[in-house]
């Protein structure tokens, strides 16, 4: 490079290339091209921020200022930082963004940079000497008369040929988005090192995991296990290296002197990134932020995502169409034909599902169809049922007993059976969140035990009991949470645990029961009765709600064709009216395992895909009523 003297009397160097291609930031990266401020520095010999480095800039201030005042909705917006910008280039400023503008000046004039416009017009008072050069420009960048203006005086003055070129709208490449998921997601376990994010890792483009190999690792973890720990098992040559290259990344991403260029160059060397506008945007991104950290230093994971996320925002997704290949003429869909079923086990909670809706029973158990890993309140119920099974498999009794100690016990368990359970929650707040309400809720249990062996005085004679019976030639099983023998009559009570949304009276209870909607306590009162015990009253009991007490459903088995008994939350249920719940799920086993079903409509309630795992995948599911009349 050859330099010129500047005003002030510095040497300014000089391109020595003989054509430049000037694009907005925005098409970038382009292999024959160059941003104006990477020119410009090179040009004056001062440091010129472009576009990406002072959105940058924006966004780090904006997270790291006390007294930036913006609300988080704000300052997660894409296109906050461009706005910002706009404002301090136009002089107009909103008041909200007075303090963010007032920093973003500050720190700018402190470190000596420049913005575009402003290296522009030093340019032109240098005086570079650079005849017989050609400078082609994008025609965006001579929109605003302003500019033009600068660009075509800076020719003027160094002697150079100026040529606009029209290359359209500016917009960004079009970039492989579901690897710039990948990447996310892969910094998010980086810094948390939870399952989730590394499932999420695992069917990214670049794990490296062939897609029917990872689908497999996923469904052998299930929700159980978490996926580290079933490849280190013993998964194959792939899925190993895929485990050795997260702990590669999250040894990079903590290293003291971590930088977001560092940990991405090592994140695209343990998972490369087959395309290569993709890689080369990202290390953009990677080297804008970094840039602006010096401006507010410390930095997360979740910065550089923000990053990521707000920069690829407006990008197309990258064409995998392959070039010759026409696609294949519709087909006529085929004739329904009856699914033929393999050797069925039946549930309560399986006959609940077909009850509610043919077409999600068909997904779960014909289909076999592999459902998400659940959701927090889903784990919340797993742990809490398996803490209070290891209670009652120490304390079958509550008449005279120390209530202070049982607490304790009580506590100790909810605890334990917790963290045993911790890898499935998303995130360490959600977990200790859901802990804490379960301590909340395991009182509130204990206190009603108490009460209740109070009353009446009951042994705790089963948990987690196996419901195994043949009804009508069809084998039913199911696990009852517990049992309990009442020391005056000697008869049995079952007890289900409802962590989640139950009957909120007898009366509604009964209702679902004798639709044929519910069969989970009729069940367990035949597989009972078929085990020899004399059962005469089934119980709900919520364990959802840490602000309320508990209030258990509780059905009174009469013999009685149809029980007229039901007030509140106890309530009575006719011995008729469990046989004709006997007779239906019969009935649905047999339709069910006869092989003759060829359709299996989806229902008619919207209310029931609210939650279903398969809402996505069913074409038929109706609309809910916001949907149905919306704008």
């Amino acid at each position: 490079m050859r330099s010129v003297e500047a005003p002030e009397g510095r040497a300014v160097a000089a391109p020595e290339s003989r054509g430049v291609l000037l694009v907005d930031e925005r098409r970038l990266p382009r292999d024959d091209a160059l941003a104006p401020a990477e020119f410009l520095t090179r040009l004056v010999g001062r440091r010129v921020l472009g576009d990406g480095e002072r959105r940058a800039i924006v966004r780090r201030i904006a997270a790291t200022r006390e007294d930036v005042s913006l609300p988080a909705q704000v300052r997660s917006s894409p296109s906050f930082a461009g706005r910002v910008l706009d404002a301090v280039d136009r002089g107009a400023i909103p008041s909200a963004f007075e303090t963010l503008a007032q920093h973003v000046r500050t720190l700018v004039a402190f470190a000596d940079t420049l913005d575009v416009g402003s290296a522009l017009r030093f340019a032109v008072g240098a005086q570079p000497a650079l005849e017989g050069e050609t400078l082609t420009v994008d025609a965006a960048l001579l929109a605003h008369p302003d500019d033009a203006f600068a660009w075509r005086r800076l020719a003027a003055e160094a002697g150079l040929t100026l040529e606009s070129v029209e290359l359209g709208a500016p917009a960004p490449p079009p970039l492989d988005l579901a690897a710039v998921d990948g990447i996310c997601a892969l910094l998010r376990y980086a810094a948390s090192q939870l399952d989730v994010h590394a499932r999420r890792m695992l069917i990214a483009p670049q794990s490296g995991v062939p897609a029917d190999d990872a689908r497999t690792l996923l469904a052998t973890a299930g929700e159980r296990s978490a996926l580290l720990e079933v490849i280190a098992k013993g998964a194959s040559a792939d899925a190993q290296r895929f485990a050795h290259a997260l702990g590669t990344v999250t040894s990079a991403y903590k290293a003291p002197d971590a930088s977001a260029t560092t940990v991405l160059a090592t994140v695209t060397a343990a998972f490369p990134i087959a395309d290569g506008r993709t890689r080369a945007a990202l290390e953009r991104i990677a080297h804008d932020f970094d840039a602006a950290r010096a401006f507010a230093e410390p930095w997360e994971a979740s910065d550089l995502i923000g990053e990521f996320e707000a920069e690829v925002a407006g990008a197309a997704r990258v064409s995998t169409a392959v070039s010759g290949i026409e696609p294949a003429e519709p087909v006529a869909d085929e004739p329904p034909a009856p699914v033929v079923m393999r050797k069925l086990s039946f549930s309560a909670s399986s006959l609940n599902a077909y009850a509610e809706c043919s077409r999600k029973w068909w997904f779960r158990y014909a289909c076999a169809a592999i459902e998400d890993r659940g959701s927090s309140a889903s784990f919340y119920g797993i742990a809490f049922h398996a803490a209070l099974e290891d209670f009652h498999g120490v304390h079958a009794r509550f008449d005279g007993a120390d209530a202070e100690s049982l607490a304790n016990e009580l506590d100790f368990r909810v605890v334990t059976a917790f963290d045993r359970h911790r890898t499935r929650f998303d995130a360490p707040v959600e977990f200790e969140l859901q802990k804490r309400r379960a301590r909340r809720t395991a009182k509130k249990y204990l206190a009603w035990l108490l009460e209740r062996a109070r009353r009446a005085p009951f042994a705790v004679i089963g948990c987690e009991t196996q419901a195994d019976v043949e009804l009508g030639g069809h084998h039913f099983v199911g696990y009852i949470d517990r049992l309990d023998r009442d020391d005056r009559t000697g008869t049995v009570t079952v007890v289900d645990y409802k962590t989640g949304s139950i009957a909120t009276s007898a009366e509604e209870y009964l209702a679902e029961v004798r639709a044929f909607r519910e069969f989970q306590l009729p069940f367990y009162y035949w597989a009972r009765t078929a085990a020899g015990d004399v059962v005469t009253r089934l119980a709900l009991v919520p364990l959802k709600d840490a602000l309320l007490d508990i209030a258990p459903v509780e059905l009174e088995v009469v013999n009685a064709s149809r029980a007229t008994n039901a007030q509140g939350a106890r309530g009575e249920i006719g011995l008729g009216e469990l046989e004709r719940a006997r007779a239906r799920m019969i009935a649905l086993a047999t339709e069910l395992a006869g092989g003759t079903l060829a359709v299996f409509p989806a229902t008619d309630d919207p209310s029931a895909c609210r939650y279903c795992a398969y809402a996505q995948a069913c074409r038929e599911r109706p609309l809910a009523l916001e949907e149905r009349f919306a704008r």
